[in-house]
């Protein structure tokens, strides 16, 4: 305790007055309150095995950066003071946190009430909503941890989890089988994350809710922060889970935020990233992570209690999937009609262009086609519709997809001019560029209308104009490439007789189910 005396008087908290109290409910760190001349804080010594990882301090400072972020977006959170503009400091070769003391109770594992999980939901969607955005995809991070050869140590040590990993070894196996499948699934996203804001890390005071231990902030994904969470609150941590606090969460979590995504229930493979934290507890228990033989305990107890949070999950499943599958459908008057706050899935249409329905055109408006130097108009409406993010990736989507086909584009592209004579929307009728497609399926191309001229009647005649060219170009179906956060664009096409290419329908199933909501048009069911 004389480090914690030096460490206080160090960066000018005055001088402790009374007893310096350890606090329960740390698996990682260890924690204390101290009453100084100046007030009452929580000091947190930080694990030197954590702190001695290689990125350890990369990883806190990004979580202090982002603290500050949820600070100033007025969340409840319990934030580590600042010396000389640091939140990390150190004293006596180990490192800490101080915190200003928070009246108030953790959560009881034991009893969480419907109100809590809303709560809890509502501020895991405020925390998101700050800077979620889709992501080009990335190879998933898997989960590889190699149980048998853990069972061998286990038995070569003669300890205590030996029995345990044997007699559940099918169970787990699977079950790390079943989460790197949904990881491979999931929607690339990214949004600001508190992964570790389970029960055990809110605090609450009159009523109201305060988030600690930040250090696990970060960016993740979304969707996989979300239903891991909602599944701790909803008591699958201590084998007493609730229909009604699963319902509760989510619906705080999307009346804070929403990104259209409904397919959890096919994702629940996420569950299972308990995985993790078990072979991290195998490896204390084995004494891999320390010789310390309470580290050893500890590690003997979370290797217990890990399992079987991971058994009574499998046995609980088909309760959560039934309450994930009646999540309230996402709300389509809450979108754009190009919106990238939506989830982003690639969507494919197709169809036969023998029956093509014909729209005039409203009053005041034509059709030109392509003559040379309309690039920078093509990119000027691609730009306004937000198909593009700039002109210079306009530049380049050009390049790529029409650079070496521009003497074909007086008869494939085509625009809309208003009665100033002034672009307003375009669409071409073109084919695969990278040349799988069959030699009579075209692809309609970058369809895209003005922002200040949506809404006035052009999408159906366009579409429909390009199409009939497609067709007096000679071919006889047409594929349709477009995406979720253009879902507007999915419910004209399908009111046009297109449907979902068949492969398509079964490898984007997620996106097609968003669509099918947000447009009230049957695509899956």
């Amino acid at each position: 305790m004389d480090k914690l005396n030096i460490l206080i008087e160090q960066y000018g908290l005055g001088t402790i007055e009374g007893e310096i109290l350890p606090l329960s409910g740390g698996l990682m760190h260890k924690m204390f309150k101290v009453h100084t001349t100046t007030g009452t804080y929580a000091v947190k010594c930080l694990n030197p095995e954590i702190m001695s990882r290689p990125n350890a301090m990369k990883n806190y400072s990004e979580a202090e950066r982002l603290e500050r972020i949820l600070e100033d977006n007025a969340l409840p959170v319990v934030a580590a003071l600042s010396f000389d503009g640091k939140k990390m400091i150190s004293a006596n070769g180990r490192y800490y946190y101080i915190f200003p003391w928070q009246e108030g109770k953790i959560t009881d594992f034991n009893k969480i009430s419907s109100e809590q999980s809303f709560k809890a939901g509502e501020i895991l969607g405020k925390i998101h909503r700050i800077d979620a955005h889709n992501i080009s995809p990335e190879e998933p991070i898997l989960s590889n941890a190699d149980f048998e050869t853990f069972l061998e140590d286990a038995k070569a040590k003669d300890s205590v989890i030996a029995p345990l990993l044997e007699a559940n070894m099918s169970l787990l196996m699977d079950s790390q089988n079943k989460l790197n499948e949904a990881r491979k699934n999931l929607p690339a996203m990214k949004a600001i994350s508190n992964d570790d804001m389970d029960p055990k890390n809110i605090m609450w005071h009159d009523g109201k809710a305060y988030v600690i231990d930040l250090e696990c902030l970060g960016y993740s994904n979304p969707i996989s922060s979300c239903l891991d969470l909602s599944l701790q609150w909803a008591g699958t941590v201590n084998g007493k889970f609730s229909k009604d606090n699963l319902e509760a969460f989510f619906k705080g979590y999307l009346s804070a935020y929403d990104n259209g995504f409904r397919s959890y229930d096919e994702l629940f493979g996420i569950a299972y990233t308990w995985i993790e934290w078990l072979e991290y507890s195998i490896k204390r228990a084995l004494g891999i992570v320390s010789s310390n033989i309470d580290e050893i305990r500890l590690g003997e107890s979370e290797t217990e209690n890990t399992i079987n949070r991971i058994k009574y999950l499998s046995s609980i499943e088909t309760d959560i999937c039934s309450v994930l599958r009646k999540l309230l459908a996402p709300n389509s008057r809450a979108f754009k009609t190009h919106d990238d706050r939506l989830c982003y899935i690639d969507l494919l249409f197709d169809g036969n262009l023998d029956d093509i329905p014909h729209f005039e055109i409203p009053n005041g408006y034509h059709f030109v086609p392509y003559k040379p130097g309309d690039k920078d108009a093509w990119i000027d409406i691609e730009l306004s519709a937000e198909e593009i993010i700039d002109k210079e990736q306009g530049e380049k989507c050009w390049q790529r997809y029409f650079g070496k086909a521009e003497p074909e584009l007086p008869k494939r592209m085509y625009f809309i001019e208003d009665k100033f004579g002034k672009k307003v929307a375009t669409a071409t009728a073109f084919y695969d560029i990278h040349g799988n497609g069959k030699p009579d399926e075209g692809q309609l191309h970058w369809v895209a209308i003005k922002k200040d001229s949506q809404g006035k009647g052009l999408s159906k005649s366009l579409i429909t104009f390009v199409l009939g060219i497609m067709k007096q170009l000679g071919y006889k179906s047409v594929k349709i490439h477009t995406q979720t956060n253009t879902w507007l664009a999915c419910k004209v096409y399908y009111d046009l007789g297109f449907r979902p290419e068949k492969n398509d329908l079964k490898k984007n199933r997620f996106g097609w189910k968003m669509v099918e909501y947000l447009t009230n048009r049957r695509f899956i069911s």
